[in-house]
């Protein structure tokens, strides 16, 4: 009876463990849509939000780079600096951010998130990664 009371706790302890490394990497891959060009690894095979994206994306905030890497200081208190390499454009904001995941499966996640406008995502997870299945704005600002 011990043993299994003790399988059972461990058990827990790993989906904890693996919930926690999950909603990191889906935070990563969601803050990876910050950075343009904008990876197409980032997307599953059947992704059906490109218009939306473009929405979300299009804006004026953004800052070319040199040929050689640059640093991007956030001017508020407590800042966070960003070393922009050659080719990439960093967005003075983020494109999304995350507000709540919830996991819909092991391998399923739901996001509300807030761009431009609240967002609705939906990522899948293949091997150890993230991808966004579904992007859906929910209200125009």
């Amino acid at each position: 009876m011990k043993s299994i009371l003790l399988a059972v706790l461990f058990a827990g302890g790993v989906w904890a463990a693996d919930e926690v490394a999950d909603r990191a990497a889906i935070e990563k891959t969601i803050g990876a849509l910050s950075v343009a060009p904008i990876r197409e690894d980032l997307f599953t095979a059947d992704f059906d939000g490109r218009a939306e994206m473009a929405r979300l994306t299009e804006t004026p905030r953004m800052v070319e780079t040199d040929a050689k890497p640059t640093v991007v200081i956030s001017k508020e208190p407590w800042g966070e600096a960003t070393i922009v390499m050659q080719g990439m454009t960093v967005r003075a904001m983020p494109v999304i951010v995350v507000k709540k995941i919830r996991f819909l499966a092991a391998e399923v996640a739901m996001v509300d998130g807030m761009g431009r406008a609240p967002v609705l995502l939906v990522l899948k997870k293949y091997g150890t990664d993230w991808k966004v299945a579904s992007l859906r704005i929910l209200a125009e600002k």
